[in-house]
């Protein structure tokens, strides 16, 4: 453990009043593919709040035949679990994971989620990125490429000559009907289309067929959170005219704080959009197992950051139409400028 020493050390120091740090250590610098290592997250807090690891997000999910993963580290089990104090009141809570990893040239997990619980609080923390280099599996004393092996013998295959003549008939089969409707048939009568959805209308519906959703199968967890930052996201774009599903989670914020939207709609919008998206990013790309109940409430909460988006939107529209009537009114009654005579 000498070489993690400069971590633990620097989460040593940390006095309670700085809030909470997370580490992600590995035991290898380098493995090769299917090798077992150790995996190591670190959290020191100020003692107040208790500590949720990845995989007591879900229980049992070390004792299901599904496997555990962390980013591109698949996990075995839990090796040991501990805690320290520190600075009288702070705390340092870890946990050993036995890892193996089967990817190529690089493996890596872009954060590790812990749960910080505080009574009915929950605070979600994300470790930094962790890398392992994985080793080549080409023997060290091989200098040369060996020579490709013969190419294998097959019969002539007949079946494209087969598809080929049938789509060619196809396509005289088509031109001929084509060719007996007649040049002079009459236009079919185009149908008027259907008016488009008002945004807020169209993302309650969607809202609605979510929350339906059997969530008792672990599978449906991601596709729910894809579906939900989806529907707020298309939302967002269409109502502030932001681009919001070509945008990062970082980049729709920095978008929607420097565009008119920003002045429009309060900071604790933003905020709550903020939450919902970083928290099911951690879903979708960190594999963060999100309590059942926490899931559920999330529907509700993206309803509620929608009717507000649309109640702020609503009287900015009443309040510029109001201003449009009253500029009207006064250049109707304002005196006609005065004629300077020749």
């Amino acid at each position: 453990m000498s070489r993690f020493a400069p971590i633990i050390a620097l989460l040593l120091l940390c006095p309670p009043a700085f809030g909470q740090r997370a580490e992600t250590l590995l035991s290898a610098d380098s493995v090769t593919v299917g090798d077992r290592f150790e995996l190591t997250v670190l959290v020191g807090h100020d003692g107040t709040r208790e500590i949720v690891f990845p995989h007591q997000f879900l229980p049992d999910s070390l004792q299901t035949s599904t496997v555990f993963t962390l980013g591109d580290f698949e996990i075995l089990g839990v090796s040991r679990m501990g805690q320290r104090s520190y600075n009288g009141s702070g705390r340092i809570d870890s946990v050993v994971y036995e890892a193996t990893t089967f990817a190529l040239d690089t493996a890596r997990v872009a954060g590790v989620p812990v749960g910080l619980v505080n009574g009915p609080d929950t605070l979600t923390a994300l470790t930094p990125p962790a890398f392992l280099r994985i080793g080549s599996l080409v023997p060290e004393d091989a200098t040369e490429l060996k020579d490709l092996a013969p190419l294998a013998e097959f019969e002539r295959a007949w079946w494209p000559w087969i598809v080929g003549f049938l789509a060619l008939a196809a396509v005289l089969y088509g031109l001929w009907r084509w060719r007996r409707r007649g040049q002079d048939e009459e236009e079919a009568t185009v149908e008027p289309a259907t008016p488009a959805i008002p945004p807020f209308e169209e993302a309650v519906r969607r809202l609605a067929s979510l929350q339906q959703a059997d969530l008792s199968d672990p599978a449906v967890i991601k596709p729910f959170y894809v579906e939900l930052t989806d529907i707020l996201r298309t939302y967002v774009g269409k109502r502030t005219h932001v681009p919001a599903l070509e945008s990062t989670t970082r980049e729709l914020l920095s978008r929607l704080k420097g565009s008119r939207s920003g002045k429009v709609l309060p900071e604790d919008v933003i905020r709550e959009i903020d939450q919902i998206l970083t928290h099911s990013d951690l879903v979708k790309f960190a594999d963060l197992r999100p309590i059942l109940e926490q899931t559920r409430s999330m529907v509700d909460g993206t309803r509620a950051v929608i009717e507000q988006t649309e109640t702020v939107y609503r009287d900015e529209e009443r309040r510029r139409e109001a201003a449009r009537l009253q500029a009207e009114e006064a250049a109707r009654y304002a005196p006609p400028a005065a004629t300077e005579e020749v």
